[in-house]
């Protein structure tokens, strides 16, 4: 169907985009600035849009004669900015002011009870997070009968945009890169979840203010991201346990993954992703992932078994305090490496420097200040917005004046009865010592290495990971069989196999001697 300038200007209307007062107002300054060319609709739909009255996106759609679903309760859509797995993910626009991400479940897709509360799930999840290095997740809606997820909209690059054209980083970039990914992994962890595919393509790197400089990051701040791995667990009788990733299916990235996660995704604990970490920070130094290969079994035995080509082959200048610490969230073994993001986030802490752009504290931002209070107490269509689960959240990174960002306090890596090492050595992974007490509190430190932490049972695809209280990380060894299910499987059956093969050789036997 063929539409007119007029039939576009009721379109405009009837999208509430613009009030009819302001629709006659430019119709009328298009035909007096247009003149003979006032009948086009190209023209008229490109005048749109250099004049600011639409965007791109909102005049493609009205051209074809669509002027609804411009509005989800309080925002405006504005742009479209890409298509997830299971949902679109678009630009928009709050009442207030505030430019927000929108994820929303299309009404057909909502229809499936898995889907509908595999999202649901992963909204819930992604309200706990609130730290300036993950990706804050603002509120869950619905708007006939769509569901959408409202995010935090950022500009920037992200560190595998920034890798394609530079190829590696400076030391001093990437540490301070995946150090705050690592404050960031840990206030994931105190809430309980494992991100599970940690990589370069999920790390946002946000400027600033304005345009980022291209040749320096050092002036941005990390963002994780993810779009469609992980799990969560409600510790609620009433929370539906689904499967929704069978035994078997490969999760994460095969450049990041941790060996135990290529053997069973569902066992991992938050030593898998601070191994995926450790992988980035050794691309970014290097300009190659630990194990580059284009075969996928080669690339999982070589997770496994090869010690990956020292630091210095590639830079001679990286300092022999990082090869250490890259050692310790390579190994092979989880119970060899830090056992928590903090840990390894306060070895790095010494490299370091003073002269970087220090990370704000999530709403600090002045034009933050009013969305978030009407957040706190608005009505968005169905009710009050959906709070926050009552967990621990992590505090913001203190910002010494003019310096680096620092990790908050913690007990000190080096026991008392041990000499104090160098600045330029960092401290090995530490175990902390038994309690019987049942609450989480901060953990002493010993020499030993860091325990084991407990296997999760059962499994939701959703963006993170997460256990049920009961299952947090104990305060001792926690005593489990080394195999995974899989292997208890095989092993069962080939002790069968074994039991069938004697009895039908005993019964041949007796048929043979009588």
């Amino acid at each position: 169907m063929v539409f007119t300038v007029e039939n576009i200007c009721g379109f405009l209307i009837r999208s509430k985009l613009l009030t009819p007062e302001e629709v006659r107002a430019l119709q009328q300054r298009w035909q007096a600035e247009a003149k003979d060319q006032a009948g086009s609709i190209s023209q008229f739909s490109k005048w749109l849009v250099a004049n600011r009255y639409v965007t791109e996106y909102q005049a493609v759609l009205l051209a074809k004669g669509h002027a609804d679903s411009f509005f989800l309760n309080q925002y405006k859509i504005l742009d479209r900015l890409g298509q997830g797995r299971m949902a679109g993910v678009y630009k928009a626009e709050h009442t207030l002011g505030q430019e927000v991400a929108i994820k929303v479940l299309p009404p057909s897709k909502a229809k499936n009870p898995q889907l509908l509360g595999r999202f649901q799930r992963e909204a819930r999840m992604a309200l706990r997070l609130k730290h300036p290095n993950v990706v804050r997740t603002y509120q869950l809606g619905e708007a006939n009968d769509v569901q959408y997820l409202v995010m935090e909209y950022l500009e920037g690059e992200t560190l595998d945009e920034v890798l394609q054209r530079r190829r590696k980083l400076p030391p001093t970039e990437a540490v301070r890169l995946i150090h705050q990914a690592l404050m960031g992994l840990q206030h994931i962890h105190e809430q309980g979840m494992v991100h599970r595919d940690l990589k370069p393509a999920n790390l946002m790197l946000a400027p600033a203010s304005g345009r980022g400089d291209a040749d320096t990051t050092l002036k941005s701040t990390v963002k994780i991201l993810d779009i469609g791995l992980g799990r969560f667990f409600e510790d609620s009788p009433q929370s539906e346990k689904m499967e929704l990733t069978g035994e078997g299916v490969l999760l994460g990235t095969p450049d990041y993954l941790a060996p135990e996660q290529a053997r069973d995704a569902r066992a991992i604990d938050i030593r898998a992703d601070i191994y995926s970490l450790g992988c980035v920070l050794y691309h970014a130094l290097t300009g190659q992932p630990p194990f580059p290969d284009k075969n996928l079994l080669s690339q999982m035995v070589r997770h496994a078994t090869e010690t990956a080509k020292p630091l210095k082959e590639f830079n001679p200048a990286i300092p022999d305090g990082l090869q250490q610490i890259i050692n310790w969230m390579l190994a092979k073994k989880p119970e060899e490496r830090y056992p928590t993001p903090e840990r390894a986030a306060q070895a790095l802490q010494v490299f370091l420097v003073a002269d970087s752009e220090p990370v704000r504290a999530a709403g600090e931002e002045p034009h933050m200040r009013k969305y978030l209070t009407w957040l706190e107490t608005a009505d968005n269509g169905q009710g009050a917005p959906v709070p926050a689960a009552p967990v621990p959240v992590s505090a913001p990174l203190a910002i010494p004046a003019g310096g680096a960002p620092q990790a908050k306090p913690v007990a000190p890596f080096v026991p008392p009865s041990e000499p104090r090492r160098s600045k330029l050595t960092p401290t090995p992974p530490t175990r902390p010592a038994h309690h019987k007490k049942k609450h989480r509190h901060r953990k002493p430190i010993s020499a030993e290495p860091p325990v084991a932490q407990p296997a999760l049972s059962s499994e939701i695809d959703v963006e993170l990971v997460s256990w049920p209280a009961a299952q947090l990380p104990t305060e001792g060894p926690v005593r489990r069989s080394s195999l995974t299910r899989r292997e208890w499987t095989l092993l069962g059956i080939g002790a069968g196999a074994v039991i069938f093969a004697g009895i039908v050789g005993m019964v041949l036997a007796l048929i043979f001697k009588g």
